[in-house]
């Protein structure tokens, strides 16, 4: 079968359409520069410090700012102690309490974090003992 200057212009034409729209497929499917979700993450931690004679119990939470966005009106409280709060937290920024005390006695430390913006709260509650 032969093939004549018409037929020959079409699968031309249609090769060079497949090679574009792949390319295209390529190119449309890089990476996404998304923002990480807003997100406060609540750790804390209780432990004897023994550096001098008498023992020092130190009590920490921290809240800190996972997510990619900054958390606006961000309350980091101590159950029955004490609070920090922040106007604007933004992304891989902290609020911290620390309490010390005298002797090596056993303790605990608890509390919340909340922001104005919607986020998953199961990590923002902690409790926290030695």
């Amino acid at each position: 079968m032969k093939m004549n200057v018409h037929n020959l212009k079409r699968v031309a034409a249609a090769t060079l359409a497949t090679a574009a729209v792949g390319t295209a497929g390529i190119i449309g499917a890089a990476p996404a520069n998304a923002v990480a979700p807003p997100e406060l993450r609540l750790t804390g931690v209780v432990y004897c410090d023994r550096t001098e004679f008498v023992g020092t119990l130190v009590r920490s939470m921290t809240a800190t700012n996972v997510g990619g966005v900054t958390m606006r009106n961000t309350t980091l409280q101590e159950f029955n102690g004490q609070r920090r709060f922040s106007a604007a937290l933004k992304p891989g920024e902290r609020l911290n309490i620390t309490t010390k005390q005298r002797g090596c006695f056993p303790s605990s430390i608890s509390g919340y974090t909340i922001s104005d913006i919607r986020e998953n709260v199961f990590d923002n509650i902690g409790y926290y003992r030695n």
